[in-house]
């Protein structure tokens, strides 16, 4: 039934706020498949595809590097089915599944944030969405049962830590449900001088969930959310920083008896955390990569001394780069990584056009790289195999609007520069998204 009513928005709310019924589906309905592999959320993003096919919203280009990046993404996916065998699942399926998760949810918020003002409506929007599943998280924390069972959730009862009850929702895992408000507060924090209500429940409503995860994975992401939008002020120095970071983590590679990767073993913000499992995966995968980097692998079981009885055939996969390349091969993982690289530069050169003469747009967008770098931070430790992609995705699907100039910003016809010296099309303002449902031709 809810998944009729979503449904039912999707094709009757206006365009400007057709976005909500994917927040919707993602925050209150399970991952579960209801029938032949769709999800509540899944069967959102087709609707929502179709009425944006039907009315001519739907936008991509050959000539915009986040577009070219994301179908390349898809070609590896699909094309890695040959690798594998058809003994325990249908591997085409598994596979058109994760491209209409990925490319779909990328095209549907192309779709429908197709204009500057589009990131407040996000944000306001997400606030709003947030507020029940916070309240529905503590009630489950406090009780210990999933009040998400109802509509399918698949554990009635919730995980106990260290004595505490583990609240996750309709999402797979305490973690991946934490992470949905841990990484929503950089947006939040870009909402607090237009709509400082709205930004203050976000926020109070993303911190609860987190906290009712009990997880320490999204206290790190928030830590890193906050801290990356702490760094604001010393912005113009991201750069050095990053380099000088990654010179540390050499010089503690030459020094250390182990990988690098192993000081995630060290964290541990709520008790009982599997920090050593993480590394250790990675240390695995790295010893197995001649059985997996091509097209990925059926069997990882024997990578780690236990398992998943649910998943017989492989290990604990806690890691998005390695889920991912388990499935597809090494080249889907350089692809990702590029679209992280591809994003963080095409904000980055957007701010520095920003720079001087609209602060409060080059904050927006500050906050926006600090949430993909949380993002980017967290794959590491946990594989979003759930509808958690929607946050990631989505929010990457979104760029195309949010880069777009104000209508005062927009250049003479004969002032443009060429398409290749800048990360948008200048020529393109808001009337003309809102007419024509079209997005920027190039980001890139």
């Amino acid at each position: 039934m809810l998944c009729v009513v979503l449904c039912a928005m999707q094709f009757r709310l206006s365009r400007a706020w057709a976005f909500l019924p994917l927040l919707v589906a993602a925050c209150h309905t399970p991952y579960i498949p209801f029938m032949a592999g769709m999800t509540v959320a899944r069967t959102v993003v087709l609707c929502g595809l179709l009425r944006a096919g039907l009315n001519g919203w739907l936008s991509w280009s050959i000539r915009n590097s986040l577009d070219r990046l994301v179908a390349v993404f898809a070609v590896l996916v699909l094309f890695s089915t040959i690798g594998h065998g058809w003994e325990h699942n249908n591997p085409l399926m598994a596979r058109l599944r994760l491209v209409v998760d990925v490319v779909g949810t990328f095209l549907y918020m192309r779709a429908y944030l197709a204009d500057r003002d589009s990131l407040e409506r996000f944000a306001v929007g997400l606030s709003l969405v947030l507020v029940p599943f916070a309240l529905f998280m503590v009630m489950e924390k406090q009780s210990g049962l999933n009040p998400y069972a109802i509509v399918g959730a698949g554990n009635l009862h919730s995980l106990i830590r260290e004595g505490e009850f583990r609240a996750q929702g309709p999402f797979g895992t305490p973690i991946l449900a934490g992470t949905v408000g841990a990484g929503a507060i950089p947006l939040f924090i870009a909402l607090w001088n237009n709509r400082r209500k709205f930004a203050l429940t976000g926020i109070i409503a993303a911190v609860v969930i987190v906290y009712a995860s009990a997880s320490s994975g999204p206290i790190s992401t928030m830590a890193i959310g906050l801290a990356m939008v702490a760094f604001w002020k010393w912005r113009v120095h991201l750069k050095p920083a990053l380099i000088g970071f990654g010179i540390l983590l050499l010089i503690l590679q030459m020094f250390k008896n182990r990988p690098i990767w192993y000081l995630m073993a060290l964290m541990d913000l709520v008790g009982g955390s599997t920090g050593w499992h993480r590394a250790y995966l990675i240390d695995m995968a790295v010893q197995h990569l001649d059985e997996w980097w091509l097209l990925g692998t059926d069997f990882t079981r024997h990578w780690m001394p236990y398992g998943l009885a649910a998943v017989p055939e492989h290990c604990d996969l806690t890691n998005y780069y390695i889920h991912l390349g388990v499935m597809s091969g090494f080249g889907v993982i350089i692809c990702l990584l590029v679209i992280q690289w591809r994003s963080f530069r095409i904000l980055s050169e957007r701010m520095r056009e920003l720079r001087g003469s609209d602060p409060a747009a080059e904050f927006d967008l500050w906050c926006i790289m600090s949430i993909f770098i949380a993002h980017a931070v967290t794959f590491l430790s946990i594989s979003y195999f759930d509808q958690v992609y929607v946050f990631f995705w989505g929010l990457l699907g979104g760029l195309a609007g949010f880069l777009l100039p104000s209508e005062d910003e927009e250049p003479e016809e004969d002032e443009l520069p060429p398409a290749d010296l800048r990360p948008l099309v200048w020529g393109r303002g808001r009337a003309a998204i809102r007419s024509t449902g079209a997005g920027p031709e190039t980001i890139g």
